[in-house]
């Protein structure tokens, strides 16, 4: 192995290490979990007829440590204590070796069950058991809380009466929530779980965030990024519009459109319609860290307290914060130390959203009581962040008879 590569390598442990990633065992990474209510039916009715069943989960879940082949993931699905249903899931096994940067895990993807549903809305707890492929002994890791919400339907053509309900999981609470992954060479994205997967020949930084978005928010146009470091400017040397320009796309989304004819003017013809839609957005920043692209500014150089503005033509869509320490690394959020996991060399971060809402958000519902499916805000820091998420629009669809 070349000698550059050797210290590479070493330099990743010795970051792991500080921040006592190295030897994880049994952490779900919160940032990686996903969660979405998928409508499910039986084709047992009359002649064959499909009758709804309610909704089940999708899962979407990460958990850190070593685990032997055949091992997989238990989710019970439970309201008010009484458990409603429980999904089995197998999972890929991921195992690091020794010329590797990350960690270990297991993880699993899409997996769902379609007999395993409820027609029950409201707040259920989701609780996340890993299974030992060699003992088959659970061990309880995780409880999220998920809040599962109807979305009204009205048959196709002009008849009367109402379809049975779609659904959707509110994750407004997630809005101030944003992490970076310092990605490195050869390693893929933070949400990749494909076969093919798309790996960087260069040192890269995502940001990563949530939204419930506008249409122009779906897939954002390419963005602008201005950094400073103890106020001072981050000079970005690279040629125009290369040198400040952010790239978005969605890599998790679940959206439902909301139907009724309640109001006159939609009991003929097409019916009142109201889309929702909740996402993550992976942005890729013009900056480097351990230097390995050329007219990027590169983290370790710049030590102190970061901020960026992401947006475009002016017109700010999210500020994000940050501090770089001695080593070079972001330092870990307050949030990271005991409360929440997220992968390696991934950092929370300060966000704020401007007021009144950007350019690409469509529903904005106040002050965040918890982050990653119901877990507590628990440091100062977080607590303020989640305060001042700002209103805008609907939190959820409105009836067209109420509709303004």
């Amino acid at each position: 192995m070349k000698k550059n590569t050797l210290i590479f390598c070493a330099l990743i442990l010795l970051n792991l290490a500080a921040f006592g990633q190295s030897v994880r065992q049994d952490a779900v990474d919160d940032g990686f979990t996903w969660f979405e209510s998928f409508a499910v039916s039986e084709n047992t009715g009359v002649n064959g007829a499909p009758i709804a069943m309610g909704w089940t989960l999708k899962y979407w879940v990460r958990v850190i440590g070593n685990y032997p082949n055949n091992s997989g993931l238990n989710f019970v699905v439970s309201k008010a204590g009484k458990t409603v249903f429980s999904t089995r899931c197998q999972t890929f096994v991921y195992r690091k070796t020794a010329n590797d940067a990350d960690e270990s895990f297991m993880r699993t993807a899409e997996c769902w069950q379609g007999k395993s549903a409820t027609k029950e809305t409201g707040e259920f707890d989701v609780r996340v058991f890993t299974v030992n492929g060699e003992t088959n002994q659970e061990k309880l890791v995780r409880t999220y809380k998920i809040d599962v919400r109807a979305v009204n339907r009205v048959p196709g053509g002009q008849a009367a009466g109402i379809e049975p309900p779609r659904y959707i999981i509110n994750r407004h609470n997630e809005a101030p929530v944003a992490f970076i992954f310092l990605r490195p060479t050869g390693y893929i994205p933070y949400f990749d779980v494909a076969d093919r997967p798309d790996r960087s020949g260069e040192n890269l930084i995502e940001f990563h965030f949530s939204l419930s978005p506008s249409e122009d928010g779906i897939v954002p146009p390419h963005g602008e990024v201005n950094c400073s470091v103890d106020g001072k400017p981050v000079p970005m040397p690279a040629p125009l519009p290369y040198a400040t320009q952010a790239v978005s796309k969605y890599e998790r989304f679940h959206q439902e459109i909301y139907q009724d004819r309640l109001a006159p003017k939609y009991k003929a013809g097409m019916p009142y319609e109201e889309k929702i839609r909740f996402q993550m957005l992976k942005t890729s920043l013009p900056l480097t860290w351990r230097k390995t692209r050329e007219n990027r500014p590169a983290l370790e150089n710049y030590k102190g307290n970061w901020e960026c503005r992401i947006g475009k033509d002016s017109i700010v869509w999210r500020t994000i914060r940050w501090k770089v320490g001695a080593n070079g690394m972001p330092e870990l959020h307050p949030e990271q130390r005991g409360n929440v996991n997220l992968g390696y060399n991934t950092f929370l971060v300060d966000m704020e959203i401007p007021a009144g809402g950007s350019v690409l958000d469509g529903r904005l519902n106040g002050a965040s009581t918890s982050l990653f499916y119901g877990q507590p805000w628990t440091s100062v820091e977080g607590k303020t962040m989640a305060s001042r998420v700002p209103k805008k629009g609907n939190p959820f669809p409105v009836p067209s008879n109420q509709a303004k």
